[in-house]
């Protein structure tokens, strides 16, 4: 099945090419553009068993950078290892975030934040090279990238010796956001590809009413936020913060407990442990090892964690009421606390055995995504997410067979399904669906 936030972007790459489309509703995601628009020169019955082999693939790849980082930072293959599985195990399955193309910029921020509080910007030419297009790709695929700039900025003046790969790394950064902005401020409806919308064809089909109802023809702008509806929903968004960083089944009981008395001794007890703790940790580091740069990496983290946290629930205005703004600071918090282990399994091999280990990893975190993916409870009845019948394939058959009776230039709706909030159809013109 092609997933809700694919349908949009599929419909517009169908329909134009790939600059046209960059301001369809996107706000500057552009590598989930480019994939997507590549995804569709293929045999389109495959879309969505090859949108998902590219979105695991990209999920695998960022942990691989975690991983390459963290073993660069600390020269252990079990924290390293262990830090590259965040990636993977801290999405918790009702996200639904992985398999799927369009959300993949949360991860790129992530590995690219490892890169940034790492200070890993490159030991050779062609690996600061490969760091500053990841940067590029990172900061013209979410805004919110923003963030590590004064890191960036930070280590320019600080480190003398590699500012020319910083400088290469920022230029490519700055480059990256100024695009975002670009396409942010010059976006148009995501169905603009369709032309303009009339009283007659929204009334002429059910899916063009609803998606015209849900905003779907006009460009949606974020509300100004309300400072005393933001002030009121801090107590609100600490206790869900707190309580969706424990493990489950914790979070989802405490989350719903309303009792003042229970909801204080959760938050002590929370605080207390996910904060209290490597607190102690880091200053222990520190009189152990007052030369180790890892308790200045996990202050670094600490900084995203905070400054994400409060862009998100000020965009929002209140509480932050979705799991999926929560995973940046989720996966910042644990690569800390892995940074924090015991030192073990100390290694250092020749780059033959590192490859050969990045491999290994690199399989074994594919398949660990594969498996994840499969395991998204979707419903509340407990069926899962992801139908075992092709409804893509029978869809996009039955709107071919339609279309033998129209004409090139008349919109079809692929429908893989009757509730449109569970199908989010694709909508194009024949010509586009034709074998």
């Amino acid at each position: 099945m092609l997933n809700y936030e694919e349908t949009f972007p599929v419909g517009s790459a169908l329909s134009q090419n790939l600059f046209l489309s960059l301001n369809d509703w996107s706000y500057g995601i552009l590598l989930p553009r480019i994939l997507i628009s590549i995804a569709v020169k293929f045999p389109l019955q495959y879309l969505p068993l090859i949108l998902f082999f590219m979105a695991t693939l990209l999920w695998a790849l960022f942990s691989l950078i975690i991983f390459w980082v963290i073993f660069y930072k600390t020269n252990r293959y079990s924290v390293a290892t262990l830090a590259g599985l965040v990636l993977i195990l801290v999405p918790f399955p009702q996200l639904g975030m992985q398999g799927i193309v369009w959300n993949s910029f949360w991860p790129m921020f992530t590995a690219l934040t490892v890169v940034v509080c790492c200070g890993a910007y490159g030991n050779s030419k062609s690996a600061t090279i490969f760091m500053s297009i990841l940067a590029f790709l990172t900061a013209a695929s979410n805004p919110v990238a923003a963030v590590l700039l004064s890191l960036i900025a930070f280590d320019y003046w600080q480190n003398k010796i590699p500012r020319q790969k910083i400088k290469l790394f920022a230029s490519c950064y700055i480059f990256g956001l100024l695009f975002s902005l670009f396409v942010q401020f010059h976006q148009e409806p995501a169905l603009r590809y369709l032309g303009e919308w009339d009283q007659k064809l929204t009334k002429s089909s059910p899916t063009f009413m609803r998606l015209q109802e849900s905003g779907a023809d006009r460009v949606r702008n974020v509300s100004s936020p309300n400072v005393s509806h933001v002030i009121n929903g801090i107590p609100g968004s600490i206790k869900y913060l707190l309580t969706q960083m424990a493990p489950e089944p914790f979070a989802s009981r405490w989350i719903l407990t309303e009792n003042i008395l229970t909801n204080l001794i959760h938050l002590v007890l929370l605080a207390s442990i996910l904060f209290v703790v490597p607190l102690v940790g880091v200053l222990f580091l520190r009189r152990k090892s007052p030369n180790s740069e890892i308790p200045k990496v996990i202050f670094r983290f600490s900084i995203v964690f905070i400054i994400v946290e409060a862009v998100q629930i000020y965009l929002i205005g209140g509480v932050v009421q979705t799991r999926q703004l929560l995973f940046v600071p989720v996966c910042c918090y644990w690569l800390a606390i892995f940074l924090l282990l015991p030192r073990s399994l100390t290694t250092r091999s020749k780059l033959q055995g590192a490859v050969s280990v990045g491999f290994v990893f690199l399989v074994g975190v594919f398949g660990l995504l594969t498996k994840q993916n499969f395991r998204d409870p979707y419903s509340v009845d407990g069926r899962n997410r992801y139908h075992h019948e092709p409804l893509w394939q029978v869809a996009l058959e039955n709107s071919r067979k339609k279309c033998d009776e129209l004409s090139p230039n008349e919109l079809i709706i692929i429908s893989q399904n009757d509730d449109v909030t569970a199908d989010a159809p694709v909508i194009v013109k024949c010509k586009f669906i034709a074998k």
